[in-house]
């Protein structure tokens, strides 16, 4: 055998434990979403997804924008402990804005199925995040980011369908009826829930990080919800059209999003 058949490939470096990426794996623009079967869904829609790390069911791509914008796309799990976990391991790689796209239920009557809610800031109804702040401090999307992503979805979605207002991060899915905070935080005029945004908005600004999310609705609480499926085929919950165009476009937001900031840099 020639020497042209013993390339040796070199080793990775700086492995993180979870998501088993390493040096040169994460970029400076990152996505992440709670559901790691959303990865390669969402860099299908980009140019040239190669995935660079697979490990305890979590994937990593990296694909690039129209404007050839380097991204890393991660999926984090569902809740904020897994969350806590993977932007932990992706800020020690030295990424400098994280991104989530994800979904949401709605808590305003407004937010229905297929709209997109784009987050000023979060209730804090989680625990991970006192890990970095106590519950007076604020969990605020970066405003620069917040702007832009706003602006972009708006130029996808109807306005009926796009809205911006406080999210309510919730570490708990199944509420138990007797301890259900909906009346409250719906007469407080939230937009939305979701179990992720504020751990990594608290997170973001307390390591000088930029953040903001986009969310896509599947249900409202005060309506037709996200719930148990009579068949497979339903078009319902996350099948549901409405929801798909609704993520489809706001991966789309969010890749205009990084080339027009990368371009007025």
């Amino acid at each position: 055998m020639g020497p042209e058949f013993c390339q040796v490939i070199p080793l990775k470096k700086r492995i993180q434990p979870h998501l088993r990426v390493g040096e040169g794996d994460v970029e400076k623009h990152v996505i992440i979403t709670g559901n790691p079967d959303r990865v390669p869904v969402i860099v299908s829609r980009m140019k040239d997804p190669e995935e660079v790390a697979r490990y305890r069911g979590l994937v990593t791509y990296r694909a690039y924008t129209p404007n050839d914008i380097p991204v890393t796309i991660s999926g984090t799990g569902m809740g904020v402990a897994s969350t806590h976990i993977c932007i932990e391991e992706l800020a020690k790689l030295d990424c400098k804005v994280i991104i989530r796209l994800g979904s949401c239920g709605g808590i305003d009557p407004s937010v229905k199925v297929g709209d997109v809610v784009v987050p000023t800031a979060c209730v804090r109804d989680e625990r991970a995040s006192l890990n970095y702040a106590p519950m007076e401090y604020p969990a605020v999307a970066s405003p620069k980011w917040f702007i832009a992503i706003f602006e972009s979805i708006s130029e996808l979605l109807p306005s009926d369908r796009i809205h911006a207002g406080i999210n309510w991060t919730s570490d708990i899915y199944y509420v138990n009826p007797a301890l259900n905070q909906l009346d409250l935080w719906t007469k407080a005029r939230v937009k939305s829930v979701e179990m992720e945004a504020s751990l990594l908005f608290t997170f973001a600004q307390t390591r000088g990080l930029d953040a903001a999310a986009i969310l896509s609705c599947d249900g409202n609480l005060h309506g037709a919800q996200k719930t148990e499926q009579a068949e497979e085929g339903e078009e319902t919950g996350e099948q549901d059209p409405l929801l798909v165009e609704a993520i489809a476009k706001s991966l789309d937001a969010v890749v205009n999003a990084i080339d027009k900031l990368e371009e007025s840099n």
